[in-house]
């Protein structure tokens, strides 16, 4: 009998402290609103000093499980997909794995910047329907980047405003065994040219040092030999991956009922949905509220849209989503 991979639960956490762009203007001395204004983000949400990647993970399982009536020993693998681990090393899996009690998970991180969630979907999708020992997946996408931001007074940096994009939070989705499919296809592309674009340029190939901190270089910065990303990079390729996808699903791009993008550039949606052919009620934002918590987005707008009731069985969802680097993915679901 075939195996296949369905969506069966969705839970989010959200930190407490919410800051508005007129609220980040005032602290960096820099027209965010302005700024802003095409991309569709109004505010963005900081985790408490007690709070990191692990814990706010932790919390969005709890509540997909608790959504999805399992409990955390029905989980056969946990998946983090982050560029803001707790650690280097261990995993933040390993501790959200002992924070949330999944004693007979198996857990590893994955690290493609922001399209890293789309990437564990298919991952996690394609391990129940390869191991007939695996049965429940939970992929979380977590984001703790206000940590790496530079909130200080406006220079004339142009890195500074980057600090004005990204919020924190953490989604989980449960992938479980499904009789019909669920997943369908997915693909990765990468453009490695670009690596050098914008990042948080410490590690193994620039260990930190007190230089490097009292220069603030540790934050998230443009290289300082930056390859400069085109304005118009997601619109020319996000379309022709959906469609790529959409081939591989044996689906035609008019059959689909919703595509979560990431919720950085509400513009570039508006840009892309066009292109396809698509409405904009095809599509769903939420940065307007929730702020853009990278590589939890995407997720994010999932759980919304099922909160929402946007989606009925028979439904097909598309991921489609890019981080530093620069790599792209999207994925297909059909809603079952």
């Amino acid at each position: 009998m075939s195996r296949y991979a369905k969506i069966s639960g969705s839970g989010m956490y959200i930190p407490q402290k919410r800051i508005t762009n007129e609220e980040l203007g005032r602290m960096i001395g820099y027209d965010v609103d302005k700024y802003l204004a095409n991309k569709g983000i109004k505010v963005r949400y900081q985790a408490a000093p007690d709070e990191s990647t692990s814990t706010m993970s932790v919390k969005a399982a709890q509540n997909a499980l608790k959504e999805a009536g399992m409990k955390p020993d029905d989980l056969d693998y946990i998946i983090l997909a982050t560029d803001t681990p707790d650690y280097v090393t261990p995993p933040t899996s390993a501790i959200i794995q002992n924070g949330l009690g999944a004693r007979n998970a198996g857990v590893f991180d994955i690290n493609a910047a922001c399209t890293d969630e789309t990437i564990a979907l298919t991952i996690g999708s394609q391990f129940i329907m390869l191991d007939p020992e695996v049965n429940n997946v939970m992929v979380i996408g977590a984001y703790a980047m206000t940590r790496w931001l530079d909130w200080g007074p406006y220079s004339e940096s142009v890195t500074k405003v980057l600090a004005t994009l990204f919020s924190d939070g953490a989604a989980a989705i449960i992938l479980s065994r499904s009789d019909e499919p669920g997943y369908i296809a997915g693909k990765t592309i990468t453009e490695g040219t670009y690596w050098d674009t914008y990042g948080i340029y410490l590690g193994a190939a620039r260990p930190p040092d007190v230089k490097m901190i009292e220069e603030k270089k540790h934050l998230l910065r443009f290289h300082e030999n930056r390859h400069k990303v085109p304005a118009d990079f997601n619109v020319a390729r996000w379309p022709n991956l959906v469609r790529e996808v959409c081939r591989k699903g044996k689906i035609k791009v008019a059959d689909l009922h919703m595509i979560l993008m990431n919720q950085v550039e509400l513009d570039t949606v508006e840009a892309t949905m066009q292109e396809l052919g698509l409405p904009m009620s095809k599509t769903h934002w939420i940065s307007d509220r929730l702020g853009y918590a990278g590589s939890a987005s995407a997720l994010m707008a999932l759980h919304e849209c099922r909160e929402l009731g946007k989606l009925k069985k028979g439904d097909y969802v598309m991921f489609c989503t890019s981080g530093a680097g620069f790599v792209l993915g999207a994925a297909l679901f059909r809603w079952v």
